[in-house]
């Protein structure tokens, strides 16, 4: 039973991608992350082999980290952003002192929050289960910077 769902959900995947990569220009970049997590979804519940139910729980906290991840970055990035303006145009040192510490301040706050959902998450899962999650998070975002990597590196066909 599970197998056929897995089937199924891989089957529209295909259709969906299908249809976007059809268009003129390509699917934008919310499409492609769209359906990048939608294949990492769909990998991680053939590795982690969980029930309607389990996969009912797990699923909405993998999302949770990962809004949590991308709110993080986008801050982040914010913040780093307004560091490098106060440094080019010479703010005085408390400027920079309240923008070191609201960067600080974020990393804090995100690891606390990516701790919490990562507990949740474990609650949820038998240790081998959230042991096989950790090294799919990690192996699967290997494999993706390589394959990114080798369609980068090759070189264009010669006439």
């Amino acid at each position: 039973m599970k197998a056929s769902k897995i089937v199924v959900i891989a089957v529209i995947i295909l259709l969906i991608s299908g249809s976007v990569f059809a268009q003129k220009f390509g699917p934008d970049p919310g499409k492609k992350k769209e359906i990048l997590t939608q294949y990492r979804d769909l990998e991680l519940l053939k590795i982690l082999d969980l029930t309607e139910e389990e996969s009912g729980k797990v699923l909405p906290i993998v999302k949770e980290i990962d809004k949590n991840r991308e709110t993080f970055h986008f801050k982040s990035k914010q913040i780093l952003e307004e560091i490098e303006f106060s440094l080019k145009h010479n703010e005085d040192e408390t400027k920079i002192s309240e923008l070191n510490n609201k960067l600080i301040k974020l990393e804090k706050d995100f690891n606390k929050e990516k701790t919490k959902l990562h507990e949740k998450l474990r609650s949820y899962l038998s240790e081998e289960k959230y042991a096989k999650f950790l090294l799919f998070n990690r192996d699967f975002a290997k494999k993706l910077k390589e394959r990114i990597k080798s369609i980068h590196e090759k070189p264009f066909l010669k006439h």
